[in-house]
């Protein structure tokens, strides 16, 4: 069911929603909103908080400001029956500069115990805001945007992991870090994963916790038996011990796409950049001289992006991205294994592109391997962008043969993947046409 558009909410006001669920099911909210006059830049955003049926609320931070974005929200578990969705302007919790509140669209779902996905949304964790500076850190930093999940196999069985993408992060991988190791300035964590045996009993539910440690869930239950977590570092470490009041249930909406690193929910969602780099350059101390031979972080704008997909025996391999740039080659890494791609989701990272080069001075794209074993490991690239003036992702340069769009197809005799090896390290993975 959809809410009228446009719908305007000054301070305070409450809009309502009505549904009804056939069965008992996991409903969920898409709420397309936006707050003119608010900037992620300046670090600040109104907050729209949710309540079902009079319940507890969970609050919405609208990052994406004045643009309308589409935000994905977990209600919970209800029995079937008719239903009331209140959308209420906080003005508690809002910005100053926030005075009105733009409802353009609400359209309520539900996922049924009989459907495929049931076990992902039934077991999609509540996350609770992080408190570490203030009552809730997330209005202006480091704010959870968007859950994803994939599948996992474990000895006991088969489950499902869920990751946060958030904007930032204050603490832990610094900003040339995760440019050149990861390929974004988000914080990309995984916070809950679930397995289940073959007779289907749970078998293991766990968390990562501070330190990237990984913990048995222990905690309290929400929305009808969602698990409940909280953001405890500044760097999205989470733990099952609740101190914030405040609280996002993000839907389940995304799976990590086949074939694709983390990255690609990501490009998927373009608005996401966006408030990560408004973030960036609000928050941290940038090279504005944009000089492609150093490590010092440049504006977001001032690379090209890659992404890639690792093959199961080159997990262990650290890679570095290579493009070839007016007839100069420029590394990712800068030939440094410290900042080299490394571990199972390092799939990802940036190119600095030299002052007054853009996408269309990208001649070729190579991958190649720091110290990789002789048994070698498979690569498969996805795909390259830039961003444009607003921080969006454009459309790739490049992608593999068979990709899109077609007219960036690279020669026929290059492959979608290759093999680095001890005595093959380095691999051309795209040519200009």
């Amino acid at each position: 069911m959809t809410a009228a558009p446009a719908v305007r909410l000054e301070r305070g006001e409450v809009l309502t929603h009505e549904f009804t669920l056939p069965s008992a099911a996991e409903a969920w909210a898409a709420l397309t909103l936006a707050a003119p006059g608010t900037s992620w830049a300046r670090g600040e955003a109104a907050v729209a908080s949710l309540e079902i049926d009079g319940g507890d609320p969970q609050q919405l931070v609208l990052a994406g400001a004045d643009e309308p974005v589409e935000y994905a929200r977990l209600l919970g578990r209800f029995s079937a029956g008719p239903h009331r969705l209140a959308v209420r302007f906080d003005a508690a919790l809002s910005a100053a500069g926030a005075a009105v509140l733009v409802c353009h669209a609400v359209r309520t779902h539900a996922v049924a115990d009989d459907e495929g996905g049931a076990f992902v949304w039934r077991h999609a964790p509540v996350l609770h805001y992080r408190a570490l500076d203030g009552p809730l850190d997330g209005l202006s930093t480091d704010t959870p945007l968007v859950l994803f999940h994939r599948p996992v196999v474990t000895p006991e069985g088969r489950g499902v992991e869920y990751h946060v993408i958030n904007s930032h992060e204050d603490a832990g991988t610094d900003l040339a870090g995760l440019l050149a190791v990861w390929g974004h300035t988000t914080d990309i964590e995984w916070v809950f994963r679930v397995v289940r045996d073959a007779c289907g009993r749970i078998v293991r539910e766990e968390f990562q916790g501070p330190d990237h440690i990984t913990r048995p869930f222990r905690g309290t239950r929400a929305l009808g038996g969602h698990p409940v977590l909280q953001a405890s570092t500044r760097n999205g470490m989470v733990t099952d011990q609740i101190t914030c009041p405040y609280r996002a249930a993000l839907a389940p909406a995304t799976a990590q796409p086949a074939g694709e690193p983390r990255e690609g929910v990501q490009y998927r969602f373009p608005w996401i950049q966006r408030v990560s780099s408004l973030e960036v350059v609000r928050q941290e101390r940038l090279d504005g001289t944009v000089r492609a031979a150093a490590d010092a972080p440049a504006d977001p704008r001032a690379y090209a992006y890659f992404q890639f997909k690792r093959d199961p025996d080159a997990v262990a391999m650290p890679l570095e991205a290579l493009a070839k740039i007016r007839g100069v080659w420029h590394g990712s890494a800068w030939g440094r294994a410290d900042l080299a791609m490394r571990g199972e989701d390092a799939e990802s990272t940036t190119v600095k592109l030299p002052r007054g080069a853009g996408e269309g001075d990208v001649e070729a794209i190579a991958i190649r391997a720091f110290d990789p074993p002789s048994r070698g490991g498979r690569v498969r690239f996805v795909r390259a962008y830039c961003l444009d003036d607003e921080y969006r992702p454009r459309p790739p340069f490049a992608v593999p043969a068979g990709g899109r769009p077609a007219t960036m197809k690279p020669k026929p005799e290059t492959p979608p993947a290759c093999t680095l090896t001890a005595a093959a390290s380095q691999a051309t993975i795209w040519t200009r046409p």
